[in-house]
């Protein structure tokens, strides 16, 4: 790969293997399987090779990423970013590559990177690990020449895309007998369709992108992941000032589902290669973030088992036809107690670690399919338990516990508080029902969990930095979100 990639700990350039890498390569048993089918066939020599994660992000959900299969299969990672950020500085459970600026954005630089660490680690068993839309949709397009090197716990093509047409997704959660917000979709470079378009919702309403990467390509003409506006005047005068400012993009106009962000919930699990959903759980937000920018990501939840969304999750999922990771955005609706589904995201999500603080580890159900769904098909089963190499490393999160003999599906049944931002946020100015605020108390009591904290990853610097961003994520939230409001804006 050139100069345009180097193995970097703390930001410095480093021309051999970090320090601990040999120490901690994985180790698998003799018994694995290398995996065929959906994600490529692999020549039987690779069932003896120790696997390696291999994340792409510097974000926290890329040091969750890393930690989960730090804990699960005492596995270092390697963490592959463009940039160093304070979630991936200064840990010593996985070691950094740095990249070239914007070349995980660009599909041949991207491609180059994966072909390279292919070359660079021929004897192990590679798995790509990404969470964005952009980088899920380019695993998507080329699962055919990438299955070749890589396990890939993600859809195809068809079922990336299903997932991500809000159309399509419309269709089988109704063909299911759920609910969704009424929507519909805005093309900018067609204004004299706006007003007839806006005639199927009701206002109020939230806008968002159609597509994800429009995002960073128009932020500072105006577009936000998410603006809720109140009439369809404000609608109308909003596209027409983001037309002459340039934005040239279809937009999703969907209505507002009243409630704090407490009425807001999140599912997230995982599907074998046989289109099992082995591992699947809730979570209850109780305060989401409100910078502009993270808007609709939780910052505090309470690891709530909730059966009914987790059901009706497993049904839309396996309509859909994913593969691997997923997550799942849903609102109960105060006005009736019915679930108004938003959105299928065919990954792992940003705050996936209170999965693991719920008992339910995405990475054994992850390596289950690996191992068991390799030469044979068996369904993943037993999740919960010692993975196929039956080994754990220190987890400051509870253990997760075994499913029932015979279970396909591993679920969460232990409520603890899991947190990005301060966990004292969740107090009574922003929980106003005293009956949750009770049971947030008692969950405080069983554990509170921020996955930076690692008791394994222990560092001064590490620990200042924690410090530095409770601290500004606590005065992000008094400027963004001073009071608990009936829509969550």
């Amino acid at each position: 790969m050139g100069n345009a990639v180097h193995n970097s700990r703390n930001g410095r350039e480093n021309d051999g293997p970090q320090r601990g890498a040999e120490r901690e390569r994985p180790r698998t048993e003799g018994g694995s399987q290398a995996h065929r089918g959906r994600r490529g066939r692999l020549d039987d020599p690779a069932r003896e090779k120790p696997i390696l994660p291999v994340v792409f992000g510097y974000d926290i959900a890329a040091y969750s990423f890393a930690r989960i299969f730090h804990e699960a299969a005492g596995v270092r990672s390697l963490v592959v970013a463009d940039a160093m950020r304070g979630p991936i500085d200064h840990s010593s459970i996985f070691d950094v590559r740095l990249v070239g600026k914007g070349s995980l954005d660009d599909e041949a630089a991207f491609l180059g990177i994966l072909d390279g660490l292919a070359r660079e680690f021929p004897d192990r068993r590679l798995i790509l690990l990404v969470n964005t839309d952009e980088a899920v949709g380019f695993v998507a397009r080329h699962r055919d020449s990438l299955s070749r090197d890589w396990f890939l716990p993600y859809g195809d093509r068809k079922a990336v895309a299903t997932a991500n047409s809000k159309a399509e997704m419309a269709a089988i959660i109704a063909g299911l007998g759920l609910s969704a917000p009424a929507r519909t979709r805005i093309d900018l470079r067609e204004p004299a369709s706006w007003e007839g378009a806006l005639g199927g919702v009701t206002f109020p309403v939230v806008v968002k992108p159609e597509e994800a990467s429009d995002l960073s390509r128009y932020w500072n003409q105006g577009l936000r992941k998410v603006l809720p506006l109140e009439t369809r005047e404000a609608a109308l005068a909003t596209f027409a000032r983001w037309r002459e400012g340039g934005v040239d993009t279809r937009l999703i106009v969907q209505e507002l589902v009243p409630g704090d962000d407490t009425t807001q919930w999140v599912v997230n699990g995982y599907v074998d290669a046989r289109g099992t959903v082995t591992a699947c759980g809730s979570g209850r937000v109780i305060l989401g973030l409100h910078q502009p920018e993270y808007l609709g990501n939780a910052g505090i939840i309470l690891t709530e088992h909730n059966p009914e969304l987790i059901e009706q999750a497993k049904s839309i999922v396996t309509r859909t036809g994913l593969r691997g990771f997923f997550s799942m955005d849903v609102k109960v609706d105060p006005r009736d107690g019915a679930a108004r589904w938003l959105d299928l995201n065919p990954r792992i999500g940003r705050g996936h670690y209170y999965l693991k603080v719920a008992g339910v580890d995405l990475a054994k159900a992850m390596l289950a399919d690996m191992e068991e769904n390799g030469a044979h098909g068996a369904p993943g089963a037993g999740l919960g338990q010692a993975d196929a190499a039956g080994r754990f490393c220190q987890s400051d999160a509870p253990s997760a516990d075994p499913a029932p003999e015979g279970a396909a599906c591993a679920t969460n049944a232990r409520e603890a508080i899991f947190c990005i931002i301060p966990a004292s946020l969740a107090n009574r100015r922003y929980i106003r029902d005293a009956d949750l605020y009770a049971r947030v108390r008692r969950a405080k009591k069983a554990g509170v969990v921020n996955p930076l904290a690692y008791s394994a990853d222990r560092s001064l610097k590490r620990a200042f930095y924690r410090l530095a961003n409770g601290f500004n994520q606590r005065r992000r939230m008094r400027a963004w979100y001073p009071e608990p409001t009936d829509s969550g804006f």
